[in-house]
């Protein structure tokens, strides 16, 4: 194929594809045939198959609307995480180890009080008694729960 014929190949192919001529003079060096669109575009969804690049936008309006897509979910996200109804996976993480190290500390600090302050009392009385430090230690964790 003349010089001239591969330039006017490349330029209809650039056009259908919604593509410049650069970027299909690239695919050309790649190995893509310029004698039609037909063999171009055979070519060019074996090659995107090939380097598994299948979701790869077949014109650059493609490009550009999956781009503005891409975008806009990226500014729901920052607004969503603005308005605090979004919260990035390692600040729950962190919050849900502080919420079992308080949870530890505190069922801790009741088998260490109840031992020595229930010994001797009866069913009625020890059941009185635990079920006070109970609701007293859950008063205590849902002050530390407001803190995270």
């Amino acid at each position: 194929m003349s010089r001239q014929k591969s330039t006017e190949g490349q330029a209809a192919i650039a056009r259908a594809w919604g593509v410049s001529r650069a970027a299909v003079t690239k695919w050309k060096q790649l190995g893509c045939p310029m004698d039609s669109l037909e063999s171009a575009s055979k070519w060019r969804d074996d090659y995107l198959a090939a380097n598994n690049s299948q979701h790869a936008p077949a014109t650059l309006n493609d490009a550009r609307l999956q781009k503005l897509v891409l975008e806009s979910e990226r500014l729901r996200i920052k607004l969503a995480q603005d308005k605090g109804e979004l919260v990035e996976i390692a600040k729950v993480k962190e919050s849900g180890i502080r919420v079992g190290a308080i949870f530890s500390a505190k069922l801790a600090a009741l088998v260490n009080d109840a031992s020595g302050a229930l010994a001797g009392l009866g069913e009625a009385e020890l059941r009185k008694k635990l079920h006070e430090r109970t609701q007293g230690i859950l008063a205590e964790i849902r002050e530390e729960l407001e803190k995270v």
